[in-house]
């Protein structure tokens, strides 16, 4: 039984760079990010594709809850039949900024329990470093404000600390200010691959 762990985090916390690092010292490990997990299924909604940038710089206008849902069922059935044969790695952030402020577009509590994660890791850092990551490499990202940052940040905890609640599955808040190399070595002994006991299953 695989170890699945669901990866959670604001914007340049460092989130794929962590799950790129992970996947070349474990190559059985499967990572699903959600932002390509949704690109696929925009594009089989209206044949349209989406860059990462196109995405971020217009998420609520082109995302629906139906979209999100959608992706969301489809997310849940491929952990099911992978983790009966290698870990899993979710790459996730339900809180997006928007035009308006933010968005949050969570995992219903029945989603999240199906879901079965063996641990919750919450990547943060602090305004000043997301800012300069995200000057240095937008890629559509918007630069905010650092009560902006921070708020992001405090949401996404939140949402991370929630799941933890209704899963039973221990919440990890790892500080991800130093850089990748810290990083990895930080989230190595959370992450536990190849050593998972099968998940209990919880109630709501």
């Amino acid at each position: 039984m695989g170890h699945v762990i669901y990866l959670t985090g604001a914007p340049a916390t460092g989130k794929s760079s962590l799950c790129e690092v992970i996947k070349r010292n474990h190559p059985d490990l499967l990572v699903l990010s959600y932002s390509t997990l949704l690109r696929e299924h925009l594009h089989r909604r209206d044949t349209t594709t989406y860059s990462t940038s196109a995405l971020r710089e217009q998420s609520s206008a082109i995302i629906t809850r139906d979209d999100v849902a959608a992706v969301d069922k489809t997310l849940i059935g491929l952990v099911e039949a992978e983790r009966t044969r290698r870990d899993v790695i979710i790459d996730s952030h339900p809180v997006t900024k928007e035009s308006f402020g933010f968005r949050v577009t969570p995992f219903t509590a029945e989603q999240i329990v199906a879901l079965r994660p063996n641990a919750i890791v919450c990547l943060y850092a602090s305004p000043d470093i997301l800012r300069m990551r995200i000057v240095r490499n937008a890629d559509g990202r918007p630069l905010p404000t650092d009560f902006e940052l921070a708020m992001h940040v405090q949401t996404q905890v939140s949402v991370a600390t929630q799941y933890s609640v209704l899963t039973g599955a221990s919440c990890y808040l790892v500080d991800s200010a130093e850089g990748i190399p810290a990083l990895v070595e930080r989230v190595t002994p959370i992450f536990k691959f190849g050593s998972a006991p099968a998940p209990q299953s919880a109630s709501v």
